[in-house]
């Protein structure tokens, strides 16, 4: 009997063993990488923090495409505090990928709008109204390649909270005309990258 139940521990031993190398090898996270571009964003819920010039978004959403090692659509809602005349300030929220397993919490920082001229030719979308100095340019109105357009960097984290196990950097960019208020009420070029480690 003492024979027996020492095979049976030997033969357990040797599974286990031969188990190991390939259970460490499947939990070993591996680089993360995938980039796209921001379509749309709501109009969401957002007011005014009293008197000063900074706006609470209680939740707007940000739709966007993806590719690289998660492909497709996704949508960003989000709530943050920003300042209206520089556009500074934090967002936090989550990403979903529809149709897809996969959800991540995001926390991003957007630095100070500057500047910058546009790549290709446009007409814009809605009307852009431009604070300094006052002026409005009507939907359908035609801008030039090299036109000044504002322009927001996001640095930021991510994290999965569902479909895998994973963490990363944020790098985004987005270029945008504002409506009467001074929010954005339209996006004409935008990127974004997403890198890090992950584990499915």
């Amino acid at each position: 009997m003492k024979k027996k139940l020492l095979f049976i521990s030997l033969a357990l031993a040797m599974v286990l063993t031969a188990l190991s190398p390939a259970m460490a090898l499947a939990a070993k996270p591996v680089s993360f990488s995938a980039d796209g571009i921001i379509a749309f964003i709501t109009p969401g819920d957002v007011s005014q923090a009293g008197k000063s010039s900074r706006f609470v978004v209680t939740e707007r959403q940000i739709i966007g495409e993806v590719a690289g090692d998660i492909g497709g659509p996704l949508v960003f809602t989000y709530r943050g505090n920003v300042d209206v005349q520089t556009q500074a300030g934090t967002i936090h929220g989550t990403v979903i990928f529809p149709g897809q397993p996969y959800v991540l919490d995001v926390n991003g920082r957007i630095e100070p709008v500057e500047l910058a001229p546009i790549p290709e030719a446009i007409t814009l979308v809605v009307a852009w109204y431009v604070p300094f100095p006052p002026y409005v340019f009507p939907a359908g109105t035609p801008l030039p390649a090299g036109t000044l357009m504002p322009k927001l960097s996001i640095p930021g984290r991510w994290i999965f909270t569902e479909g895998a196990k994973g963490q990363g950097a944020l790098d985004a960019w987005v270029q945008f005309t504002t409506d009467a208020g001074g929010h954005i009420n339209y996006f004409y070029f935008s990127a974004f990258d997403l890198t890090g480690k992950w584990q499915e």
